[in-house]
């Protein structure tokens, strides 16, 4: 129940700020590539990026292709390491993330307003530590149990 209820809320939220993006003509992913890249303060690596996001890097490639398709990023090389890339966010990026960005918070604001301060500080804490313990947990050789089944409604 916990995990369906966590999946639900994860759905829920994403749903109200993938709305917000696209009416930016973006997916999700890719605002928050743009709040990752311009949160960086300088050009950054596709693998900073990624691992920001939590995506792999094919995933990755695929976004900034997009982004810099729409005059969003730009992709040059790094001066000290040839084989490397930095992606830097162009002003027309710029200026699409301060459009959405403040959208995206006020509704994120709505979401979780019925929270205190404290609640929703509790909350963040709540959720890392229980992303600690999935990402950490060892999932090989699970025992065979039996399954747990909730009690009948209504009925005998």
């Amino acid at each position: 129940m916990l995990a369906r209820s966590l999946e639900r809320l994860g759905d829920t939220v994403e749903a109200a700020v993938a709305a917000v993006w696209r009416r930016y003509g973006l997916s999700h992913a890719a605002g928050n590539a743009l709040a990752v890249i311009e949160g960086a303060g300088a050009p950054t690596t596709p693998g900073e990026i990624s691992a920001a996001m939590h995506i792999t890097s094919a995933s990755i490639t695929s976004l900034l292709d997009t982004l810099e398709r729409r005059g969003l990023v730009v992709r040059s090389a790094h001066a000290e390491d040839r084989r490397k890339v930095l992606v830097a966010i162009t002003p027309d990026g710029q200026k699409l993330l301060d459009e959405g960005l403040p959208e995206v918070q006020q509704v994120v604001r709505r979401l979780f307003g019925r929270l205190s301060d404290a609640e929703r500080a509790r909350l963040l804490e709540l959720v890392q530590r229980t992303y600690d313990s999935v990402t950490n947990a060892d999932l090989t050789d699970l025992p065979a149990v039996r399954r747990n089944r909730p009690p009948h409604l209504g009925g005998s």
